[in-house]
């Protein structure tokens, strides 16, 4: 980063320290949490009637497993004293869901064992693998974290992962990071323990060389059991783990419940607050006051030191001065590199920005091959992403907020794009008020952001058949409905049921049933418009919104839509493949029914008469 000019006075010295003194502190200590809303606002759905799986669901008494001792994961040894991070998640969603539910706590092995013979139904904190994928589904990740190495504080020639190789290596038996240190070829320098504490008691004892466990539960251990002569390498392990809720393998229904009442507590910030809560000491933060002391302290000391010296001989001050904004550049770039910052410093009146290597390198740049101009960001800012962050910065610059931060996207070298986290501050105002000089940071936001996306994917979904799930069909239908009577345009509804579904389980199995919903919900997506929206309402009925469509109009679409059914083949394990038929009633916006409840109800009676009539047709009410 350049280094700007100074005159010989020392006022403007005092000016100049006193500026990159601030610099530094509102770096560290701006911060706020940006949390998107995950989902539109839930209080004023329509209440919907349940289907019978779901009724099923609230009214049984889950059994949920908890690992005994697993800090900060799960705390306690018996049912009565289960906590932890995940004991804690789980109760908030079960909250939300209306889900019926006891703890079981168990050993871990014991655990998967009675989860694998039917006895358990939910493991709240279950590893994503190949070999669980295998029994078990997934809810979205509900914790994410790198692999640690962790080695005795007078340890020095282990400061890397390539440098265990030929290195006694302690490791928990069964955990994930086994079966990744025997993919490195590690296994005859393996020790295997039963649990962190354990592991890090042997490596504090002299014995062995490192140990790779999961870096939260390292540390946990750490402070824990009072062990000081052990540290965790700055630099993570290749391995990453990611927790989340397990089901029974086909428990979609449950699943798709789990995922929705996540998001929710996501949206509502509950999720943040226990996260916070358990973890919140472990993970990697911004840079504090306390770090930056260890900087600043010397500034301030070589800043009155030169200002003492200055007085008595004037003619070397200009030397001084600049020789004291070296070093303090030194320093803010340590502060900089150490919290992972792209750095920009915007002088408005020239629009030239100055920054450093990393905000070019976090897009793939060399510091050489980026313009030091306010025009180089905007050219890199998605284009439906540059009115609002204008308008964010431009917030601050009028000071209409006293912070510019907000997340947008910016085009990497590759031609893909990130997710950003930018703050920023006016930091120097003209006699007039005018912003002058405005300083700010950037972060990767894209890992965090992603998760967000998948969440409210997964919270607006139906897990097995990927149409919209019930919750967000009623929501968009409500849309749509107020639509339809603002501008007195056609709205039409259909109402779709699997004849004969219960014998398709039951004779073929379950597994052979959602071979059958999702062949259904194929056809219904490449048979609609984009404009028309598809959801399953629960079990085997599904709904479908068709806007600007007339009866005679929503009646032909139905018809091909139960033609293109019943040629519909579903391949089965043994034999050949079987058919399936469905049942539909039509129903239209008129001037009888202005909600959608009854829009809704029209529809439902219409298929039921489809299906009182010799199903596999379409009926209009």
């Amino acid at each position: 980063m350049k280094v700007a000019k100074v005159n010989g006075s020392v006022k403007n010295l005092s000016l100049q320290i006193c500026t990159c003194i601030s610099l530094a502190l509102m770096l560290s200590l701006i911060g706020a949490k940006i949390v998107y809303a995950l989902s539109p606002d839930s209080q004023t759905s329509a209440q919907v009637q349940k289907t019978p799986q779901q009724k099923q669901i609230q009214t049984n008494t889950l059994i949920v497993g908890s690992e005994q001792d697993f800090p900060p994961f799960a705390t306690g040894m018996t049912d009565e004293t289960a906590g932890g991070f995940t004991v804690e998640l789980w109760k908030a969603v079960a909250t939300e869901a209306g889900l019926n539910y006891h703890i079981r706590v168990l050993p871990f092995t014991e655990l998967l064992q009675e989860f694998k013979t039917g006895k358990i139904d939910v493991l709240i904190n279950l590893n994503i693998t190949d070999e669980a994928q295998a029994y078990a589904d997934f809810s979205v990740p509900h914790a994410i974290f790198k692999g640690g190495i962790f080695v005795r504080k007078n340890e020095s020639s282990v400061n890397s992962e390539s440098d265990l190789n030929g290195k006694s290596i302690i490791m928990i038996k069964d955990d994930v990071e086994t079966s990744y240190a025997r993919s490195r070829g590690w296994d005859k320098q393996l020790v295997l323990v039963n649990n962190a504490e354990e592991g890090m008691r042997l490596l504090a004892s002299g014995k062995h060389d490192a140990m790779l466990v999961n870096k939260v539960v390292g540390l946990q251990s750490l402070a824990s059991n009072g062990i000081t002569n052990i540290k965790a390498l700055k630099v993570n392990a290749g391995f990453t783990q990611k927790f989340a809720f397990a089901v029974h393998d086909g428990e979609s229904d449950l699943l798709s419940k789990i995922n929705e009442a996540f998001a929710i507590t996501k949206a509502n910030k509950t999720y943040d607050s226990i996260y916070e809560k358990w973890f919140g000491i472990y993970t990697e933060k911004e840079i504090g006051l306390r770090d930056l002391l260890k900087y600043i302290i010397p500034i301030v000391l070589l800043f009155t030191s030169v200002l003492a010296y200055s007085l008595f001989l004037r003619r070397t001050e200009r030397k001084q001065t600049e020789l004291l904004l070296r070093s303090r550049q030194q320093q803010l770039n340590y502060v900089l590199e150490a919290s992972g910052l792209g750095f920009w410093d915007w002088h408005i009146p020239s629009g030239e920005v100055e920054r450093n290597h990393i905000w070019a390198e976090m897009l793939g740049y060399t510091y050489e091959e980026i313009k030091q101009t306010i025009n180089q960001w905007s050219d890199f800012v998605h284009p439906d992403d540059v009115p609002i962050a204008w308008k964010s910065i431009n917030d601050a610059i009028e000071g209409r907020t006293s912070v510019h931060e907000l997340v947008y996207r910016m085009r990497t070298k590759r031609g893909d794009y990130k997710w950003i986290l930018d703050r920023a501050k006016v930091v120097e105002r003209d006699a007039e008020g005018k912003a002058v000089r405005m300083i700010g940071s950037h972060r990767d936001y894209t890992e965090r952001k992603n998760l967000e996306l998948e969440l409210t994917r997964q919270a607006h979904l139906d897990y097995l058949t990927g149409l919209s799930n019930r919750r967000h069909f009623m929501e968009q239908a409500e849309i749509e409905l107020s639509r339809a009577i603002r501008y007195n345009t056609q709205l039409s509804v259909l109402m779709l049921d699997i004849d004969f579904f219960k014998n398709v389980n039951d004779t073929y199995g379950h597994q052979v049933g959602d071979a059958v919903l999702q062949a259904l919900s194929k056809v219904c997506q490449e048979t609609l418009r984009q404009v028309d929206i598809a959801g399953r309402i629960g079990g085997e009925e599904f709904a479908i919104l068709l806007p600007e469509a007339e009866v005679k109009e929503a009646l032909e679409v139905a018809e091909r839509l139960r033609e293109t059914v019943a040629k519909t083949k579903v391949d089965i394990p043994v034999g050949l493949p079987i058919q399936f038929t469905v049942s539909i009633g039509v129903a239209a916006v008129n001037n009888k029914n202005v909600n959608i409840d009854t829009l809704l109800n029209q529809a439902d009676k219409a298929l039921y008469k489809a299906k009182e009539t010799g199903r596999n047709k379409v009926c209009v009410d």
